[in-house]
């Protein structure tokens, strides 16, 4: 049971350090290693005498699925944090009525790392996420113009139009004209401070 919590758990991480650098498929990776866990700390619970503690670990796996949510932008946010924190109360219960207080290290490091995340601004956590390291950034014109709509979101306005500047310029060397006027629509929103949806 704790071989699968470890895999499940290195898996999750690898997808997770896949998308510091922008490569493909980082979120597929990323809920492999969460279903791993899912389904081990579903199993572990209903086997009592699994020796892992299947709260704990569910409450980790939940906050761990928080980070995904945040760092993908996906919705339902509050929905998981929600389910993270009830979780969460039930670990710590099981914890201290078990007296297996190890078991609480990996939740609380998983707590931290995604509320960390989740309280980031998202045009930082979107740089820091989609941009900095990000290995296509310089042919990659809708990270460029995704990442203006943070900026714009976050009140940047000279920012976002340089990265809306600069999401176009790409586009129009690659030639790719239905891009151009995608990103050209969004650039004139933000001169007029009228962008409300990213469309």
């Amino acid at each position: 049971m704790k071989n699968l919590l470890n895999v499940g758990s290195i898996i999750f991480f690898i997808g997770f350090f896949i998308k510091f650098f922008h490569i493909h498929y980082n979120a597929v990776v990323m809920l492999a290693g969460l279903l791993i866990l899912l389904v081990t700390c579903l199993v572990a619970i209903i086997k009592k005498g699994s020796g892992t503690n299947g709260w704990a670990n569910l409450a980790a796996t939940f906050w761990l699925a928080l980070l995904l949510f945040t760092i993908k932008f996906y919705p339902f946010v509050p929905v998981v944090l929600t389910v993270a924190v009830v979780a969460s109360i039930v670990g710590f219960m099981t914890i201290v009525r078990t007296k297996t207080w190890k078991a609480s290290v990996f939740p609380a490091i998983c707590m931290a790392l995604a509320i960390t995340f989740h309280l980031m601004p998202a045009d930082n956590k979107y740089h820091l996420m989609n941009v900095r390291w990000n290995y296509e950034i310089d042919t990659d014109f809708a990270t460029w113009d995704k990442y203006s709509w943070f900026l714009y979101q976050n009140g940047k306005y000279e920012e976002a139009l340089d990265a809306s500047s600069r999401a176009l310029r790409i586009a129009s060397e690659v030639g790719d004209t239905e891009w151009e006027n995608f990103i050209a629509d969004h650039r004139s929103r933000i001169e007029q401070r009228s962008w409300t949806t990213f469309r």
